[in-house]
């Protein structure tokens, strides 16, 4: 039975939709509140309750214009379930900027935060318990910049007690988000524990897009897709012909392609690229001879997933990444 939605002191009634700020304070010195705008969209009928968000890292924001095509003017009277959207870290947002050494890029490893805790953890409690802990049946966390969008999930077993059916409905928002590359976490990594990875450790399935500057094209058509596979909007799933998943490298240098020789990278491949072990990647040649020095060799079958553009190398840079192809699904 459908029902009033309410957060943070403000509510919607079913078929309507609200926007609100949740007030984080006493977190500056200035004594100013921290507010996070979100929105709140509840369905005239019966469905699940799915939290967006996007911006987290302040300068990852390539989708946000997608999502925008997809709920902008979303009729709640069109819709079942609720969708909460919100802009988590304002004050990163503002100027595209992590703020100095208060909130970083470890805003993101700090799993559902600390009331008591640190700026960053307290914000990041602010999200959980007003849009996720016992509210949220799925979530997507927007990120980016990566040369070609992708979609990051987790494996089932990687966290411990947690069902198969969380990790396989993972799987099914991200195939479904239309991107050709998936990247898949086959085992934990160190660093801390992301807000994605605590949305599973309790039982929420959850992705995140990691979208080029060139992907809300893909954003607009994987949100939709997620939102009609789930049955809160009416639509038409549409996916590509191929998509690829790999594997989520926890140590990188097992995936990175490195140069012996000094000079002037020219590539034989490009990002997208499916390359076979001994191919040749391309070659360094010396700027004052123009005289090739190195050839770079494939070091195993795989998916070009990214290459450095400056062309310049000193000796022993990251040239290119070549990821393990765990499985490639064809859609028809």
């Amino acid at each position: 039975m459908t029902k009033k939605v309410t957060i943070a002191g403000v509510s919607a009634n079913p078929g309507e939709k609200a926007y609100g700020v949740v007030k984080v304070p006493d977190l500056f010195a200035d004594g100013q509140y921290l507010e996070i705008p979100f929105i709140i969209y509840n369905g005239a009928n019966d469905g699940p309750r799915v939290h967006l968000q996007i911006a987290q890292h302040p300068n990852e924001v390539y989708a946000l214009d997608g999502i925008r095509r997809v709920i902008g003017d979303l009729d709640p009277k069109n819709l079942s379930g609720v969708i909460t959207f919100c802009l988590p870290n304002t004050v990163g947002f503002r100027f595209g900027l992590y703020y100095n050494r208060i909130i970083t890029h470890d805003i993101n490893r700090v799993l559902y935060g600390d009331p008591q805790g640190s700026v960053m953890e307290r914000i990041v409690n602010a999200w959980w318990v007003n849009f996720v802990e016992n509210k949220a049946d799925y979530v997507i966390d927007f990120h980016g910049v990566p040369q070609e969008t992708f979609v990051f999930y987790e494996a089932h077993g990687v966290s411990p007690d947690v069902p198969k059916e969380v990790n396989d409905k993972s799987e099914r928002m991200a195939k479904l988000y239309s991107a050709r590359v998936l990247k898949k976490e086959t085992e934990a990594y160190g660093g801390g524990k992301s807000f994605r990875g605590a949305c599973v450790d309790h039982g929420i399935p959850a992705i995140v897009p990691e979208v080029a500057v060139d992907g809300a094209d893909i954003s607009e058509t994987g949100l939709r897709n997620i939102l009609v596979d789930l049955g809160m909007i009416k639509g038409k799933i549409k996916l590509p012909e191929k998509q690829y998943i790999l594997k989520w490298e926890t140590d990188t240098k097992e995936a990175l392609v490195v140069n012996q020789k000094a000079g002037f990278f020219k590539s034989n491949v490009k990002t997208g690229d499916l390359v076979k072990k001994g191919d040749k990647l391309g070659v360094i040649f010396n700027p004052r001879t123009l005289q090739e020095v190195e050839t770079l060799i494939s070091h195993r079958d795989g998916y070009v997933s990214s290459i450095q553009p400056f062309p310049v190398k000193s000796v022993k840079e990251t040239i290119m990444q070549v990821d393990e192809i765990l499985e490639t699904i064809v859609n028809k």
